[in-house]
């Protein structure tokens, strides 16, 4: 039976983060306080992908770990929803935000997935058996010091031939896409299409499109490569 943990990646130094997580987890808590929700500071200025690594090997036995980044919304009933979707796709990565355009040609088509090449970072599902094959893969195919934990997770997906998917509609909407803490600042860094943060997510069919997604081939950029080691 499928169970779930939480970690929030979080950067404590900035006010309006602390308010983000602050607003998430009260949802989170109010929604199903037996789930544990735990935030991984990043108080020593350690950088995105070291606080990233701890928020997942926060999860402490969980069947998924949901890793959420500490500048989202979330949609009402969010974790009742995101065990649907564990239940739609146990074995697999699952990304509850996206920005593909792809998502505008799988909503016309009435499908709830699109399969990813990359994943974007900010709330991703992960099965627990994942989390141990993937950290002990990038400790020995990536640098030490490479900072992009998207990038990492992206490698191991094209490296393993893993497969990754996204939710359509995105269950959490990215909020800092203008004040990223490594300067990606981007408009275009929001939802192609999200629940909405006063909607709820619950009857959405996700058996829609499950067997035969439409798959965005986006790539990592070229250059991130060279921080890899074969």
């Amino acid at each position: 039976m499928e169970d779930l943990s939480i970690a929030i990646q979080h950067t404590p130094d900035y006010a309006e983060r602390r308010l983000w997580v602050k607003s998430v987890i009260e949802q989170l808590r109010a929604e199903e306080p037996g789930v544990p929700v735990k935030v991984i500071k990043d108080s020593k200025g350690e950088g995105c992908w070291p606080t990233y690594l701890r928020a997942l090997k926060a999860n402490k036995g969980a069947s998924h770990h949901l890793v959420l980044q500490d500048d989202l919304a979330l949609c009402q009933d969010f974790i009742a929803s995101v065990m649907e979707v564990i239940r739609a796709r146990p074995e697999n990565l699952i990304a509850l935000y996206t920005n593909s355009r792809l998502v505008f040609t799988a909503r016309h088509r009435r499908e709830a997935w699109i399969e990813k090449a990359r994943v974007s970072c900010p709330a991703v599902i992960w099965p627990r058996e994942l989390i141990r094959e993937f950290v002990a893969w990038q400790r020995a195919h990536v640098v030490s010091d490479f900072p992009w934990d998207d990038a990492r997770i992206s490698m191991w997906i094209t490296s393993t031939s893993k497969r990754a998917f996204a939710t359509v509609p995105s269950l959490a909407q990215h909020l800092g896409s203008k004040t990223s803490i490594l300067g990606l600042n981007a408009s275009s860094k929001t939802a192609a299409w999200y629940v909405g943060s006063n909607r709820s997510a619950l009857g959405i069919d996700w058996s829609q499109g499950r067997r035969s997604p439409l798959r965005d081939h986006s790539q990592i950029r070229a250059d991130w490569w060279r921080y890899f080691r074969a």
